[in-house]
């Protein structure tokens, strides 16, 4: 019997045919099938599809194809989670991440913490996450009437909590993500009289709260609202049955929506981040098509459906606040576009909020790939809004990195189903993060400049660059971080630090600010130092914003290392160079900066001689750069 062909296949079977052929070569194809598989948010399929891809030989074969980041977590919990797992494999792969995961035993959360977390230190885990369930909290409850004693435990409940991630934290280091704890329908409604079931509820809330508010008071932590993954999941509690004969809590599809929510965290924690929205304009920031109507005739604010494209653009204005660079891809002539963003008295936007614009009649695949380019940011930082079943298709199709939002039929979604996915959450926001649509505005003035200087030298010192090196403090530690997460060309070795080694100070961390005449292009480097046992320093890596590259920014930095070393009496200065998928450009480094490779990969700077500094760069306090105290 001939094979089924493939058109025909579930995406599960297809996976299934392709784990037997082995996954190497059709790595591609397994993320495709994955992204049909979350799309169609069937949670039995999606935890199918996680279980033929989490053997070893799977992962094996993943990470050959290459493409791939490994990150290694923990799932602790309360009840019976066998799902999570097979489900947050298929999230990550999905979006291009290699998970190792180790669960803990049911309801050990606990008892694996306070035992020196014998299943999990060996991971060593980036990231441990614990789910409860309400059991957790009754279990210090002796009369399930008596509101008092249940005010009480509700009262206590967050400082164990929060005992239990000081000492995870300690034993296994990572971020660590916690979530709120649902109440039961079975436990409110025993309850029969509704100022009881006030006062419970009450209780409830503010033990979320105090759990909620451990985000703001511990670094490394992430606090999960699973109202809002319940409210998006569309069911949170499992049936009757499942919970007395498999003590299962959770609903299938809550699990599947909470493991989305920690793939979303991942993402974060790894830099990636989305950084660009780009949209299109007829009939998505506005009704109508203004080449047709004309700018009067557009449908935007006022009643429906204008109230929903304007929402859409408050959405928008929002994210730019946040950091989100806005772009424009519509089919159209550039002046009758340009003129109803600057003239419809309803526009939120307006043309300066745009760090690019492209209305023409070029296929938007095109346009999109050209705005990369220009932004010097990859496709997979942008995320595509377009109410054009069509050209969502042709995007998916031609673009796939690029993340292309499915909008509802109905304009009043657009909003909501944009928020929803989460592409652009961060684990916190910085001042560059706030000010990147500024950024790209004075880099495309500089780019301006560049073109009207005669020489490149010219150019350089007309930028009146000015250097300055921070030592890690907690102003700058999460952007610290941030770089060495998001930072994928001029990334030395590959190596990310996290936020709690760079706060752990497991090296010495540093980083570097750089302002111009056009303005201050925030924290644009970052570099970890650590020290031989001869004395000699060593770069254990150096990561520098694609923003300055061609400014000679990362000799002038590596000049300030070495003369610091120097300074000390240390015998040399050592770093390494691990190729990755994209920083090859940077494999001669070390050896143009009169390092020495004394093995492959390995280089060695004697301090005997040291290169001037670029001349065009003011350096900041030169004599305190990168000095250790």
């Amino acid at each position: 019997m001939s094979a089924e062909p493939r058109a025909h296949r579930s995406p599960v079977a297809e996976l299934r045919a392709l784990k037997r052929a082995g996954l190497t070569d059709s790595a591609g194809r397994v993320r495709q099938l994955l992204g049909e598989l979350l799309a169609a948010g069937e949670p039995l399929d999606l935890e199918a599809a996680g279980s033929l891809l989490s053997g070893p030989a799977q992962r094996e074969q993943l990470a050959a194809a290459g493409g791939f980041t490994g990150y290694r977590l923990a799932l602790l919990g309360s009840s019976t989670l066998d799902a999570l797992a097979p489900l947050l494999t298929a999230c990550l792969v999905g979006a291009g991440v290699l998970p190792e995961i180790r669960t803990t035993g049911f309801n050990q959360w606990r008892f694996e913490i306070l035992s020196g977390a014998p299943t999990l230190k060996e991971l060593r885990p980036q990231l441990s996450a614990l789910l409860l369930d309400e059991a957790a909290v009754f279990e210090g409850v002796q009369q399930r009437l008596d509101l008092a004693e249940i005010e009480q435990r509700c009262a206590d409940f967050p400082g164990e909590v929060e005992q239990w991630l000081t000492a995870t934290q300690q034993a296994l280091g990572g971020l660590v993500v916690l979530a709120t704890v649902p109440l039961g329908p079975l436990t409110r409604d025993r309850f029969v009289d509704y100022r009881g079931k006030a006062r419970l509820t009450a209780a409830w809330y503010r033990l979320n709260a105090e759990l909620l508010a451990l985000a703001e008071r511990h670094e490394s932590v992430v606090v999960l609202d699973l109202a809002s993954v319940a409210e998006r999941s569309g069911r949170l509690f499992a049936a009757d049955r499942m919970r007395h004969v498999a003590g299962q809590v959770y609903a299938p599809e809550f699990l599947a929506g909470y493991a989305g929510e920690l793939a979303k965290v991942v993402r974060a924690a790894l830099g990636r981040a989305a950084k660009c929205l780009v949209l299109d304009l007829d009939n998505t920031l506005w009704g109508g098509v203004v080449g047709d109507d004309s700018v009067a005739g557009l449908k935007l604010g006022g009643a429906f459906p204008g109230s929903a494209h304007r929402e859409l653009q408050l959405l928008a204005k929002d994210l730019m606040a946040q950091g989100v660079m806005l772009a424009v891809a519509s089919k159209n002539e550039e002046v009758i576009a340009r003129e109803a963003v600057a003239t419809h008295p309803e526009m939120v936007l307006s043309p300066a909020d745009f760090v690019a614009f492209a209305a023409n009649w070029n296929p938007k695949p095109d346009n999109v790939r050209r705005m990369a380019e220009q932004l010097n940011i990859g496709v997979d930082a942008m995320v595509f809004v377009d109410d054009n079943p069509v050209e969502r298709g042709l995007m998916a199709e031609l673009l796939p990195q690029v993340a292309t939002v499915a909008l509802p039929a109905d304009p009043a979604g657009y909003a909501s189903a944009l928020a929803a996915r989460g592409d652009f959450n961060v684990l916190s926001l910085t001042a560059e993060d706030r000010s990147r649509t500024e950024l790209y505005r004075s880099r495309a003035a500089r780019a301006e400049l560049a073109g009207a200087a005669s020489s490149l030298t010219e150019y350089l010192e007309s930028l009146e660059s000015e250097l300055t090196i921070e030592p890690v403090n907690p102003l700058n530690a999460v952007r610290i971080a941030q770089l060495f997460g998001k930072t994928n060309q001029f990334n030395l070795t590959g190596v990310r630090f996290g936020l709690d080694e760079v706060e752990g100070a497991v090296a010495d961390f540093f980083a570097a600010r750089l302002t111009d005449r056009f303005g201050d292009n925030g924290l644009i480097a970052a570099l970890a130092l650590g020290r031989d046992a001869d004395g000699a320093r060593v770069v254990e890596n150096f990561v520098l914003s694609c923003r300055v590259f061609s400014r000679e920014v990362e000799d002038a930095i590596l000049g300030l290392v070495l003369r610091a070393a120097r300074a000390e009496g240390a015998p040399a200065v050592r770093a390494s160079y691990t190729r990755t998928a994209k920083n090859g450009q940077f494999a001669g480094f070390y050896a143009a900066a009169g390092f020495t490779e004394t093995e492959p990969g390995a280089f060695r700077h004697d301090l005997r001689e040291l290169s001037e500094l670029p001349r065009w760069i003011r350096i900041n306090q030169p004599e305190e750069a990168f000095r250790v105290s």
